[in-house]
């Protein structure tokens, strides 16, 4: 570590650090010396006002103790009392001080006799008020007053007594010597006073003892008494005086004496406090000036370390980095010897030169690259014109591989169709039905590569429009289920009945997704079931929805590995040339692009040999407050039956019907049964040899007033034909949609199903009455056309071009209609209507033919002035459906047409 610059400096800081730390731990031992010799002085001065506030306050006491002995004055006791408090105080302040010295010098325990030489004034003090308060009585009621009572009874004697008038005058006038003694004695106690007053109570005693009168023996009692009082006077007087003026002065003299000795002694010590804390101050001022110098030395060697060894190296060093950023050549590098950071970056200069070195060889290998890079740039920019002329070219050759592919399909598969409406021999029928679904066949091979060419190129736009649901779930009953026949498989469809029905989006390519998947679920299965599930959960506004579709087969099902490819284009699970399932590869890819594009999400679940699940979910915008697609339909009666041993009807429809469910063999259906009150009654009759079975038993039931209804597997069309002819009432046959249900339920109610009976526009068709312009220029395609029109009850004329048809309009305005070609020699189907648009034949029905399928010819089409657009191959009943909106009794003519007859 102590190789290095850093330790180097930690170890210096560190000193510095420990220096400075003792420095001012000695700083602080200095200040706290002298902050106690400054508080012991302080305590000193203190105790030693202390001490003479104690010596005036004992001169005080003595002074109120004179004062009493003088006056008797309570306020005299009152100040004693006062100032011994105040004593007691200081000596408890002299006592708790700070300043414990003064017990370590008190050597004769000054503290100790001063307080019991207080304790003996005070209560020397006590006894001198008693005996003063003892002597005032005595006085009060002893000695003067016994006196008096003498003097009374001497005048109270009568004058026939024994005792003459020379006696009882002596008698008075020593009577009045010894109060006159008393009374000087009580006011300046003496000796002499005592002496006379003892002489004048010898003459009292002397003069009743001559025998010259005789005195009562209580004038004898009163005199001992006065003696013994008197004498109890002058001891209290004595005794009050030698307390007074020989005990207490002598305690007080003791007192004052200690406190002076005390405060002497406190004085001698705090001179000592002075010289030590100064000779501590002086020891701590020279260690902290020995710290001090020592830290200077050290920070001035570190200083001169840091020059000599960090600066001064790392000066040269930067001069050399300077000398390397400008691009200059370094001979040679000081300080790279050295194995501390100094030498490491002496070394990473050297790195930072030898890189330099490099730099300059790799700027002049960058000048040839950038020389070599521009001409790449060229290239490139060639490349991305060819690419984007590629893309246009490929979206030219779509729109081209459309209308060329798609026109003379529209020839084969309309001529297809009008010779499957001519009488024909059954085998004649059998070829041309096969070779018809052969054309779909192909034209559903056409239209995935063509779709996928689009979403490729990204051509291809996800419309906004309201549409029903009841639509998509016509469409995959009309296709999957006749896919389904043929293999025998069961079709099951449950829609969730809360499902509202109008939603925005795009109905075709939502369609296509779900036709995908049943499809490749039917392709794939060879028994079992196909389950199609539509459900959907609404936000909390109500007007958006993710619209969940499943579609379940039990068909071979995949591996994991092959899971991993199906949704690669012109890629499918088995890849052998010997496969079982043919195809192109496109759906499942076309349907995960189609997810992607609505911003979906596809799942899939499947197990080899098992089946596969497929689920999509897709986002779509609804109305707010609709009803479900099944909401309406009404429970059935009360104690109604569903009589199954295994349901054919999903459990949300059952719960609908609020009906019970109960096993066939659970219930008696023969008609003497009597105990059977139900009013409707379901039965689930999977194969038509259940039906047949308990045909009778069901007849039976239903002549006895009960509804009957059945629920049945699907079936093939003439089994379905041999059900409805032997069971004349309510029947559902798998798979139904919500509408079908619907319309089942209420036959079962009794009520008026017309309005749920959706029959094909064929049966119910009616001739249109006009006449058409045809502009095609493609022969076969004018007899398809022209005969679907003829078939319609319509009469047209042909124009093989849009500026004949543009001069035929001029020459002769009677046409109802114009089917507009919008691909021809000459002039084009758009540029024809913006002409005959332009021309003022603005109100005639224009509809677009075209075999192009993207959604900008149909937009182009409409720019141009069109009223519709029909894409190629053309179906007679699209076109049915297309000229009958026009062609009706309720839509206006032009006024040329009016003007023209027609």
């Amino acid at each position: 570590m102590l190789a290095s610059i850093r330790g180097q400096l930690i170890l210096i800081l560190v000193a510095l650090v420990v220096l400075l730390i003792l420095q001012g731990y000695i700083a602080r031992t200095n200040q706290l010396v002298l902050s106690e010799g400054l508080e012991q002085t302080n305590r000193a001065f203190t105790d030693v006002g202390l001490v003479r506030q104690l010596e005036r306050d004992v001169i005080d006491l003595q002074r109120n103790v004179l004062i009493f002995k003088e006056t008797t004055s309570e306020s005299a006791v009152t100040r004693f009392e006062r100032l011994m408090h105040s004593i007691q105080s200081k000596l408890s302040s002299l006592d708790k001080s700070a300043n414990n010295n003064l017990k370590e010098m008190d050597d004769s325990n000054a503290l100790k006799r001063m307080r019991g030489h207080l304790a003996d004034y005070q209560e020397n003090f006590r006894q001198v008020v008693d005996a003063r308060f003892r002597r005032d009585n005595l006085i009060a009621s002893g000695t003067l007053t016994e006196l008096s009572v003498l003097r009374d009874e001497i005048d109270q004697l009568e004058s026939g007594s024994s005792l003459g008038a020379v006696s009882r005058s002596a008698l008075k006038l020593h009577i009045l010597e010894a109060e006159n003694a008393a009374l000087q004695y009580v006011a300046r106690p003496n000796s002499v006073q005592i002496k006379q007053f003892n002489q004048a109570i010898s003459a009292i005693k002397s003069i009743s003892s001559t025998g010259e009168a005789t005195l009562s023996e209580e004038f004898e009692f009163q005199l001992r008494s006065l003696e013994d009082h008197f004498r109890e006077l002058t001891q209290i007087t004595q005794g009050n005086l030698f307390l007074v003026n020989v005990v207490m002065a002598g305690s007080a003299n003791e007192f004052l004496y200690l406190s002076g000795e005390l405060a002497d002694q406190v004085s001698n010590r705090n001179q000592q406090i002075k010289l030590q804390t100064q000779r501590a101050a002086v020891d701590a001022q020279r260690k902290g000036e020995f710290f001090a110098l020592f830290a200077i030395l050290l920070a001035l060697i570190a200083a001169a370390y840091t020059s000599l060894r960090i600066m001064s190296p790392i000066r040269s060093i930067t001069d050399v980095f300077r000398r390397l950023s400008a691009g200059e050549d370094v001979e040679s590098i000081p300080a790279r010897q050295r194995k501390d950071e100094i030498g490491q970056l002496a070394n990473a200069a050297q790195v930072f030169s030898e890189k330099n070195k490099q730099t300059k060889q790799l700027l002049a290998d960058a000048q040839e690259v950038n020389t070599t890079l521009g001409q790449l740039n060229i290239e490139l920019h060639d490349a991305k014109v060819k690419a984007e002329q590629a893309t246009a070219s490929k979206s030219i050759f779509l729109a081209n591989m459309s209308h060329e592919i798609r026109t003379p399909m529209n020839g084969i598969i309309g001529l297809l169709e009008l010779a499957q409406k001519q009488p024909m021999s059954p085998v004649m029928k059998e070829y041309l039905d096969k070779a018809a679904y052969s054309g779909q066949i192909l034209m559903s091979v056409i239209n995935d590569i063509l779709d996928f060419s689009k979403i490729e190129a990204g051509k291809l736009d996800i419309e906004e429009v309201s549409f029903s649901l009841h639509s998509i779930f016509d469409n995959i009953l009309a296709v999957i289920g006749l896919r389904a026949q043929e293999k025998n498989l069961q079709v099951r469809l449950e829609v969730q009945p809360s499902l509202p029905a109008q939603v925005i989006g795009d109905p075709l390519r939502i369609a296509q997704i779900i036709l995908n998947l049943a499809s490749n679920a039917v392709k794939f299965t060879d028994h079992g079931t196909i389950h199609i599930g539509f459900e959907g959960a609404l936000n909390k506004k109500g007007n958006a929805m993710r619209l969940k579709m499943t579609v379940q087969d039990s068909g071979i099902g995949m591996s994991d590995e092959q899971l991993s490819r199906i949704f690669q284009p012109f890629t499918q699970a088995d890849g052998a040339t010997n496969r079982k399932y043919g195809g192109t590869g496109l759906g499942l890819t076309i349907v995960n692009q189609l997810t992607e594009l609505m911003k979906g999400k596809m799942e899939v679940h499947s197990t080899l040999g098992k089946g596969s699940t497929f689920t999509v979910t897709l986002p779509l915008r609804t109305f707010q407050n609709q009803k479900g697609v099944l909401s309406e339909v009404a429970s059935l009666p009360a104690k109604s039956l569903y009589v199954t041993d295994n349901a054919l009807l999903p459990a949300s429809y059952i719960e609908l019907l609020n009906i019970e469910q109960r096993p066939l063999n659970d219930i008696d259906i023969s008609p003497d049964n009597k105990a059977l009150t139900v009013p409707v009654l379901i039965f689930d009759t999977p194969e038509f040899s259940s039906l047949r079975n308990k045909l009778d038993a069901l007849e039976a039931l239903k002549k006895s007033g009960r509804v009957i209804g059945l629920v049945a597997n699907s079936q093939s069309g003439h089994l379905q034909s041999r059900f409805n002819e032997i069971w004349q009432g309510p029947v559902l046959f798998h798979p139904f949609t919500p509408i079908q249900f619907s319309r089942f339920v209420k036959e079962l109610l009794g009520e008026n199903t017309a309005s749920l009976v959706f029959s094909s526009k064929e049966e119910f068709e009616e001739e249109l009455n006009g006449h058409v312009l045809l502009v095609e220029d493609n022969n076969i395609n004018q007899v398809v056309t022209g005969e679907m029109l003829s078939s319609l009850g319509l009469t047209y004329d042909i124009a093989e071009n849009g500026e004949l048809a543009v001069t035929k309009m001029t020459n002769a305005p009677h046409y109802d209609l114009v089917l507009m070609d919008v691909q021809m020699p000459v002039m084009d189907g758009y540029e024809a209507t913006k002409v005959l648009r332009e021309q003022g034949f603005s109100n005639i029905p224009i509809i677009g033919l075209s075999a192009n399928a993207m959604k900008e010819d149909r937009y182009r089409g409409m720019q141009a002035g069109m009223n519709d657009y029909l894409t190629k191959p053309v179906k007679r009943q699209a076109m049915s459906s297309t000229l009958r909106k026009y062609l009706s009794r309720n839509y206006k003519k032009s006024p040329l047409n009016e003007e023209a007859g027609f």
